[in-house]
């Protein structure tokens, strides 16, 4: 009999996660809308909303549907759904190798606003972790309304369950850094760690690229190459996020010694600090941002040439991990987010000329729906997703 009432009350609290999901991803959603994607009996789905309106996290607004005439209707136009104006709010905090990002959103993933703190070249363990506790603070202090949890979103080899940074190479010597001790114990409010790439993964499924598919693969480009894959709507390997570190993925084994120990690793070649620097050297410019770099190679056939150099490389790496997955959609983001979309597409012709996959299906390549910043907001959806999957109760 125990058991019998567990599982209710975990069912109940699944479709109480469901219904607050679909309210937060998706813009004014009826009663309707929410019936048929949920598939719950009217009399379930009423009382979950309207237990979610007693404790404050939903409200009723009014259905305009759209047309391009103006007549009158009959009828009582459908009332939506939407956030209350005290439901709570989430922080995330995109721990980079360059800097610390910090945005503060609702559980729509409206911003309310961001700080972002630059690392010096002589950080050292103490420092970095002064600054991350300055920054979450801050954030915290921003609003008067409830925080519902702080989410990390991390470079380097993560240990998500224990919210550990396990090994970052060329990090300021930090390694084993216990993130979610620290800041839980600094905060008092839940904090749950990922790879950064996860990261950005999880912000594209429910906010992105992922409300039309269910299967893709994230490729971050930056001072390094990570990776992460959606199957199924899950994030693969949630635990350490090691599947992220594709940028350590060897093409070449008589190539340059990477740092990792191994030898012509995808990122020594296709990182963007190193596009911009052959695009410099290639063509006698000083471009600083690899935004610049990426804008002059749409004029300049040597820019151009030395960018499809590095993309010929990256097309091996990454049919690499598209063959292994057999995934085909691929979502390009983070400072890669600026690759021209010629260049884009000259990517993606490559893939498919050289992928197994490629022979059966069309492999596609896509820019993120967040421009550079999917690992930011992908920082908060890591609360999102403990909230959407029942594992946060509200």
């Amino acid at each position: 009999m125990n058991d019998i009432g567990i599982n209710l009350v975990e069912v109940k609290e699944y479709n109480r996660a469901l219904i607050m999901q679909l309210i937060c991803t998706n813009n004014a959603p009826t009663r309707n809308f929410l019936a048929q994607k949920s598939s719950l009996t009217k009399m379930t789905l009423t009382n979950i909303t309207n237990s979610l309106m007693k404790k404050g996290l939903i409200q009723d607004a009014d259905y305009v549907e759209p047309s391009h005439d103006h007549t009158i209707k009959p009828g009582r136009n459908p009332k939506t759904l939407e956030l209350a104006p005290n439901s709570p709010l989430v922080v995330g905090i995109w721990v980079s190798k360059g800097f610390l990002y910090g945005v503060i959103t609702d559980l729509k993933l409206n911003a309310l606003t961001a700080s972002r703190i630059d690392f010096s070249k002589d950080e050292t363990p103490d420092t970095v972790i002064e600054k991350l506790v300055d920054l979450a603070h801050f954030l915290t202090s921003y609003s008067e309304r409830p925080i519902l949890g702080l989410g990390l979103s991390a470079i380097g080899v993560i240990n998500s369950q224990d919210g550990i940074m396990e090994n970052v190479i060329n990090f300021f010597g930090v390694n084993n850094l216990p993130l979610k001790d620290i800041l839980e114990k600094e905060l008092n409010i839940p904090v749950f760690v990922k790879n950064d790439m996860q990261a950005a993964a999880l912000c594209e499924l429910y906010y992105g690229f992922g409300k039309t598919k269910d299967n893709f693969i994230y490729l971050g480009l930056g001072s390094g190459v990570g990776a992460a894959a959606v199957t199924g709507r899950k994030l693969l390997n949630v635990t350490t996020g090691a599947f992220g570190e594709v940028g350590h993925l060897s093409i070449d084994y008589n190539g340059p010694e990477c740092t990792c120990g191994s030898r012509g690793c995808l990122e020594l070649y296709a990182n963007c600090n190193n596009i911009t620097e052959q695009i410099n050297k290639m063509c006698e410019t000083n471009f600083p941002t690899f935004r610049e770099a990426m804008a002059y190679s749409e004029l300049n056939a040597v820019a151009d040439s030395t960018l499809r150099c590095t993309l010929d490389k990256l097309s091996y790496g990454l049919n690499s991990l598209v063959n292994i997955l057999g995934i085909h959609d691929v979502i390009i983001g983070n400072t890669g987010y600026f690759i021209p979309d010629k260049s884009i597409k000259y990517l993606e012709s490559n893939i498919n000329a050289i992928s197994v996959l490629g022979k059966s299906r069309e492999i596609k390549i896509h820019k993120s729906s967040f421009d550079v910043n999917a690992p930011l907001f992908g920082a908060a959806c890591i609360v999102l997703d403990q909230l959407f999957s029942g594992q946060l109760p509200l």
